[in-house]
């Protein structure tokens, strides 16, 4: 009798332990949902983002699911992401220093989060790419290298990532001819970007995957000159 019962009590007990640990299960994936759900209503509105004024409600839209989420690191991705793009659109050149250094901080979150990634990479040669931009005569010589091998470790990180090939596509493009730029010269780099676009699977439906209509457009445009 006294085994008996002690099997009885043995065995709630590893009932209550399976109960929890399913209860936990579902949690865990429910609450996995609701942050998918919410990055990807949030990454659905970049491409239609026309103003300083929605660019910056969306990077704070993201910041509030950095906060909610501690140990993910997309959410400072797509908010320093924003912040480049924000250093764009904004017209006034004293201000477009201050965006990107808001944009330095929070891939400085996302990269403690996620160590040698290639994406992040990408947003840090992106970065000083924004910088020299709003100088180019007199930043090159700051810039322009340390920008070079961002882009570059970005490609060894994930050699099938198409970004940093466009990014340095970009920077050719816009060279001078004189120097070795041009249309001309960043065809094939534009080119090579975009078999690896269409090549490129994210490994998930959060994850980046922003970049080729620009590629398209840029190849359509020296094609037709």
């Amino acid at each position: 009798m006294l085994n008996e019962e002690k099997f009885r009590v043995s065995g709630k007990r590893v009932f209550t332990i399976l109960l929890f640990v399913v209860l936990f299960a579902e949690l865990s994936r429910a609450d996995d949902s609701r942050y998918t759900n919410a990055m990807k209503k949030n990454i659905e509105q970049i491409d239609s983002l026309n103003d300083l004024e929605s660019i910056v409600s969306l990077t704070n839209s993201f910041l509030r699911i950095a906060n909610a989420e501690k140990d993910k690191w997309l959410p400072y991705y797509y908010a320093s992401y924003l912040c480049i793009i924000t250093s764009y659109a904004d017209t006034t050149k004293s201000n477009k220093d201050g965006h990107l250094d808001e944009a330095v901080k929070y891939l400085a979150l996302a990269d403690s989060l996620q160590p040698n990634e290639s994406e992040i990479y990408v947003l840090k040669g992106m970065i000083l790419q924004a910088r020299l931009q709003v100088d180019p005569m007199n930043r090159y010589m700051k810039y322009g290298q340390e920008m070079n091998a961002a882009f570059q470790k970005a490609q060894e990180l994930n050699p099938a990532n198409p970004r940093p090939d466009y990014l340095m596509a970009m920077n050719l493009y816009y060279t001078p001819a004189q120097f070795g730029g041009g249309p001309k010269a960043a065809k094939p780099m534009f080119e090579s970007a975009l078999k690896k676009y269409n090549e490129f699977v994210p490994k998930d439906e959060i994850m980046p995957n922003w970049g080729k209509q620009q590629v398209e457009n840029y190849v359509k445009q020296i094609s037709e000159n």
